[in-house]
């Protein structure tokens, strides 16, 4: 066989690589052994690239504002977070209380600061043994007792449809 074999492999034009250029990382379709993907799984549009804890956050509002539907400004004047797991502080409260790891944690106003709910994505995750179907239900249902808790409420008076999912004849 004459000749020399030439195999063009990433487009690139053969006078550049005599020129000493060399692509950046970024610039490589591939990662350094050629065995990493080629981009994205789903396209960014599609719902199955979110996140979870972009859905998780999805699903907090979709909460808030059905409740902020029936409550209005005090709903929406409430400050609601999402974090991963409670802080050390909120864990040794729980064990003091004798209590499971909390899935909210509410505080009320202060002088420049509006109410506060806190929610917290793992340990509502985690109770959703039956399947993530009951995500939605969990994080409505945290929401709810944490108004409750705050404006000194019945869970049944603020959202009339609390609780009422779960009594099905399979549950």
């Amino acid at each position: 066989m004459s000749g020399k074999l030439s195999i063009d492999l990433d487009g690139r034009d053969p006078a550049s690589l005599q020129s000493g250029e060399t692509r950046g990382f970024a610039a490589r379709k591939r990662n350094r052994h050629g065995r990493g993907r080629r981009g994205p799984m789903i396209m960014a549009p599609l719902p199955g690239a979110r996140t979870r804890a972009e859905r998780f956050e999805d699903l907090l509002v979709e909460s808030a504002e059905r409740l902020a539907d029936r409550w209005g400004d005090r709903v929406t004047a409430i400050d609601f977070r999402i974090m991963l797991v409670p802080n050390a502080k909120v864990l040794a409260r729980a064990q003091a209380a004798g209590t499971r790891v909390p899935w909210a944690t509410n505080r009320s106003a202060r002088p420049g600061r509006p109410d506060r709910i806190t929610l917290y994505r793992r340990p509502i995750e985690e109770a959703c043994v039956r399947g993530p179907d009951l995500l939605p239900e969990l994080v409505h249902m945290s929401i709810v007792e944490q108004l409750a808790d705050l404006w000194a409420m019945d869970p049944q008076s603020i959202d009339p449809e609390y609780g009422v999912w779960g009594t099905g004849p399979n549950d």
